[in-house]
């Protein structure tokens, strides 16, 4: 698994993106991450691209620390996230603790139509 973090050129927006298989330890790893660069540079709008990556085949048990990261992350409410061709499964994990704490998300199948959504006021 790899993945990258960026700024998306002419935007505030942070892109995350995944290459490869995918498994909850390199998600939380990539949390991480990106909390350290909330903190030193702050942002609210993220684009989190799964386009080439897959989720690794894992136990259940293993989502439950992506959860607890997911939990405690300090991003500030109010957020914009979109996804970039999320796994079904990793968005039926995430929607609730975006709701929960105030982000606003979205799923998308093309980028533009991801940075568009995220650069607008639209809900």
């Amino acid at each position: 698994m790899h993945s990258t973090i960026k700024v998306i050129p002419d935007t505030d927006i942070i892109e995350l993106r995944y290459a490869g298989e995918i498994d909850h330890a390199a998600r939380i790893t990539a949390l991480d991450d990106l909390e350290d660069r909330y903190h030193r540079e702050g942002f609210k709008r993220l684009l989190v691209n799964y386009t080439s990556a897959w989720p690794k085949d894992e136990p259940p048990s293993k989502a439950v620390a992506f959860l607890d990261k997911l939990t405690s992350l300090s991003f500030p409410r109010g957020a914009r996230i979109a996804f970039l061709n999320q796994p079904d499964a990793h968005t039926a994990a995430s929607e609730p603790v975006a709701a929960g704490f105030g982000y606003r998300m979205h799923k998308f199948r093309e980028r533009p139509d991801a940075i568009a959504w995220l650069l607008s006021d639209t809900p």
